[in-house]
């Protein structure tokens, strides 16, 4: 760790380094650091001369410098790594962003992070060193602190998921709402009337979203529902199974946000003696090789996470060109299999 002489910690010098040194946000450092307007001069001035005692050296800015870019896009990952690792969403996005990219010779500089503030100072670390021309954000949240600090450091970025616009920001949409309706037509059409929501991380916009649409259509239809966090992680999915299964009137058909969620919510439903669909009918927000060939196979949404990654990436490129990006055209179905039927009578 940097002392109060200023010696350096080992390893590199990043500017999030400089800002808690400096008392000032990533995002002043960074204006600071690449002589841009939105400091005082007596801030930029104390920036520099930390920065300077602490042997601050960017490691790509050269390039930016004179003028090259260096043709890379920057995603954080702030999921934890066994959901990641587990959900096929993730493998199919990231194809589909790189299968653009590489169209136009850019590369995709991809990085975990534990939570938003990590993937802030990544953001800006990145913007000060000049590794990237662009950031995509995945995940949008309720009142995201992401936005403010992007808008701050300058650079365009892309929200998939978003419902922001802006000269440097652009947002892909995704038709929650509709999709939701797919879902809770598929189930109704079978003839259920008590329907629960194994969801994903409710600070999600478009997480909100799904129960927003969800909670509106039950009360349309006059449908019973019920929706419990899930949060994406395959213990919290069973959890919330066990306690919707074990209220006085259980629901006939649940969703779950994730197959891995479904997945687990399954295994709960064998363990309790709950018969798939005799008992309950289940279907999955997202598809996969999995669903498939689990007994019985899973009930699931099919939408082209490929297909979104690369309308993701599309959109960063023409907002780099300071084109319009166009609104996204993925085409989302339910693919019935055995997991859903009409509830027993």
């Amino acid at each position: 760790m940097a002392g109060e002489a200023g010696i350096p910690r080992p390893g590199r010098v990043t500017i999030s380094d400089i800002a808690r040194r400096a008392g000032v946000t990533s995002g002043a450092v960074s204006l600071a650091i690449n002589g841009k307007p939105g400091v005082s001069d007596i801030t930029r001035a104390r920036i520099l001369r930390i920065a300077d005692e602490m042997r601050w050296r960017p490691n790509h800015a050269a390039k930016t410098l004179r003028g090259q870019s260096p043709h890379s896009i920057g995603l954080v990952l702030t999921r934890p790594e066994e959901v990641v690792g587990e959900e096929v969403f993730f493998t199919k996005f990231l194809a589909g962003v790189q299968s653009v990219l590489s169209q136009r010779g850019f590369s995709l500089q991809l990085q975990m992070a534990t939570d938003l503030a990590s993937e802030t100072a990544i953001h800006a670390d990145w913007i000060a060193d000049g590794r990237v021309d662009g950031i995509l954000v995945l995940d949008p949240r309720l009142d995201d602190p992401r936005v403010t600090a992007l808008l701050e450091l300058g650079l365009p970025a892309v929200i998939v998921g978003g419902d922001v616009d802006g000269a440097a920001l652009a947002s892909v949409r995704t038709d929650d709402g509709r999709l939701m309706r797919v879902i809770f037509d598929h189930l109704t059409e079978l003839g259920h009337r008590r329907i629960g929501y194994v969801t994903g991380d409710q600070s999600f916009a478009h997480i909100r979203r799904r129960i927003d649409a969800f909670t509106d259509y039950a009360l349309e239809s006059g449908i019973w529902g019920i929706t419990l966090a899930g949060d994406f992680v395959p213990q919290q999915a069973k959890t919330a199974t066990r306690k919707l299964m074990t209220s006085p009137s259980g629901p006939t058909a649940l969703i779950f946000d994730s197959e891995v969620m479904a997945i687990a919510g399954m295994a709960t439903l064998t363990e309790m003696g709950v018969a798939v669909p005799g008992d309950v009918s289940v279907i999955s927000w997202e598809d996969s090789a999995t669903c498939q060939v689990l007994h019985p196979t899973l009930t699931a949404l099919n939408r082209d996470a490929g297909a979104l990654g690369r309308e993701a990436a599309a959109g960063m490129l023409r907002l780099l060109d300071r084109e319009p990006v166009a609104e996204p055209a993925v085409v989302a179905t339910v693919v019935p299999r055995e997991s859903t039927a009409p509830p027993a009578s």
